[in-house]
């Protein structure tokens, strides 16, 4: 079985991390999805603390081994559990709190996009 050599360049190997601008689709979709949420709930969303919340978001995801890293831009559920994550650590889910939570408790969000609910949990519980 052939093994891959890594080249080394000025005798330095290569950081096996990803880069830091690695992370800019994750933190571009989960920023899609905060709006979208906030526009399917029909709310302002509190811009500040989205903002706080990608930084989070972002900090999580260098927290990370590069294999987790490269796993969690391709797994779905993996990638929502760390938005979660994300919403909960940064404090953005006690936004509009009883608002949301009223309505996550309601049939009304029967009509929510399928895809952003996972971002109801938090309410749920």
């Amino acid at each position: 079985m052939a093994q891959l050599q890594i080249l080394s360049i000025g005798g330095i190997n290569p950081d096996p991390v990803m880069s830091r601008h690695d992370d800019q689709p994750l933190l571009n979709e989960f920023r899609q999805n905060l709006e979208a949420f906030y526009a399917a709930l029909k709310l302002a969303p509190p811009y500040d603390s989205v903002e706080k919340t990608i930084r989070c978001l972002s900090a999580l995801f260098k927290t990370k081994t590069a294999e987790e890293q490269a796993l969690l831009l391709v797994n779905d559920s993996l990638r929502w559990q760390l938005h979660v994550q994300a919403f909960i650590d940064s404090g953005l889910h006690k936004k509009h709190r009883g608002i949301i939570t009223g309505l996550a408790r309601t049939e009304a969000l029967d009509q929510f996009p399928e895809s952003l609910r996972y971002l109801l949990e938090p309410f749920r519980s």
